[in-house]
């Protein structure tokens, strides 16, 4: 498990722990380059739907722009599975763009790089927008809840963090976590991201990419940013921030995948940092009730990279005390 000292508000990674958090362990299934999915397709009241686990633990998986099928967002629902999660990964981005990614988003080769608002702001604002988007949301919620979920997480990447965010101000959820969130799309549709932030009913983690200063994800989410600090100050000590500085945005779900596609870095660092991302996420979930301290505490079969990956910083609590985050998983995409 990476080994935190806790200063206050503050608690920093280190190095040595983190290599030693991350023996490896058999396969780590989300990091494999093709991955059989283990759950299955629903349709709920025309609402496509990928499913997995069971249980009255569940975790609403809202994906990046690629859509329910894209890059490892299957393999990532499945580990959390593993770890004791009813897990549900829904269908929500129509009309796709161009051809989209098995009926839903962004095609495999869409390339963030020439600039998400140019190309589909038109989208962002329409049929992707959250008010679009909220109807669909709702009936997966009906489903899980039908299904046997009485206590429920939601985890959004990218755009996804954005929508969750909309589904925290009404939906019951006892924490959010959002690796590298795209929460900025909310002042291009003309709203305010921190006033967002201030109606969620739940704490959140935030796990931001690269540099601010340097066109990484905005600072916004750093803990003196306004949207950390708008759920903080509802939240006192209950929401978590971490920076991985040296990774691209979209990392944890298009980093070191398949050949052919947008690619979002590549190599062990990457790979290692995804791992790191999905046991900060497990260690947030087990904090607010979702998961048990053992389904928390997996392995990595990937070691971690050389020297900090990160810098972590959470709201201020009562006491200080250390924090020790778990590995992370068994298997991959």
């Amino acid at each position: 498990s990476l080994a935190g000292v806790a200063t206050g508000a503050r608690t920093h990674t280190t190095p040595v722990a983190a290599a030693m958090s991350y023996r490896p362990r058999g396969a780590a299934g989300y990091l494999a380059a093709d991955h059989v999915d283990e759950g299955a397709v629903r349709s709920l009241d025309g609402i496509s739907c990928y499913q997995v686990g069971t249980g009255p633990n569940g975790l609403l998986v809202i994906p990046d722009a690629w859509g329910w099928n894209g890059g490892r967002i299957r393999a990532l629902a499945d580990d959390f599975a593993k770890q004791g999660l009813h897990v549900w990964v829904p269908m929500i981005l129509k009309p796709v763009f161009e051809e989209g990614t098995d009926g839903d988003g962004l095609p495999p080769t869409f390339d963030l790089s020439f600039g998400i608002v140019r190309q589909l702001g038109p989208l962002l604002k329409g049929d992707w927008g959250a008010e679009k988007v909220m109807p669909k949301i709702r009936t997966i919620v009906k489903a899980m809840r039908s299904h046997g979920v009485t206590k429920m997480g939601l985890i959004g990447f990218c755009y996804g963090a954005w929508v969750g965010m909309h589904v925290a101000k009404e939906i019951e959820l006892v924490g959010c976590a959002a690796p590298h969130p795209s929460m900025h799309i909310e002042s291009l549709v003309g709203g305010d991201a921190a006033a967002l932030a201030r109606d969620s009913k739940c704490p959140w983690a935030f796990f931001p990419a690269g540099d601010p200063q340097a066109g990484g994800d905005s600072d916004m989410y750093d803990a003196g940013g306004d949207v950390f600090r708008a759920v903080e100050e509802k939240f006192p000590g209950r929401c978590v921030t971490k920076r991985f500085p040296t990774m691209k945005h979209g990392w944890v779900t298009r980093g070191s995948i398949r050949e052919g596609q947008y690619t979002a870095g590549a190599g062990e660092d990457v790979k290692g940092a995804v791992t790191e991302c999905f046991a900060e996420a497990c260690a947030f979930f087990k904090a607010r009730g979702l998961m048990r301290r053992t389904d928390a505490q997996t392995q990595s079969a990937f070691p971690a990279s050389p020297g900090p990956s990160c810098r972590e910083r959470r709201g201020p609590r009562r006491r200080a005390s250390s924090r020790a985050s778990p590995g992370a998983a068994r298997r991959q995409a």
